[in-house]
């Protein structure tokens, strides 16, 4: 993202002129990105509300980039996931092999000492 240029905004308004100012009624300034509205609420308050398009602008561009990196996760994950079935050992297989090597071991021992 580019860099969004400052911008300031300066209102300067009489102090009478406000006191005066009728309910509803606003001085507004704006400068490049940057708005200033000055007001009454009608009970003798003065509200000021600013505002930065610029910054108006950052937000959505990171809501937008969020977004698209949320999205690409997804994608990514979703492709990405290959499913391994694993079975547990067969216990009687285990057992025969268990034997049939106690056996060929038996075997090969008792061929080597009768040699002997």
């Amino acid at each position: 993202m580019a860099g969004i240029p400052a911008s300031a905004v300066k209102l300067t308004i009489a102090a009478d002129s406000l006191r005066k100012l009728p309910e509803g009624a606003v001085y507004r300034g704006k400068s490049g990105q940057a708005n200033l509205t000055v007001g009454s609420d009608g009970k003798g308050n003065l509200v000021a509300e600013a505002s930065c398009d610029s910054l108006q602008e950052l937000v959505l561009w990171y809501e937008e980039e969020l977004t698209r990196i949320r999205s690409e996760t997804r994608n990514e994950t979703s492709n990405d996931v290959q499913i391994e079935e694993k079975r547990p050992p067969n216990r009687m297989r285990t057992f025969m092999k268990g034997v049939l090597a106690g056996l060929l071991a038996g075997v090969l021992l008792t061929i080597k000492l009768y040699k002997r």
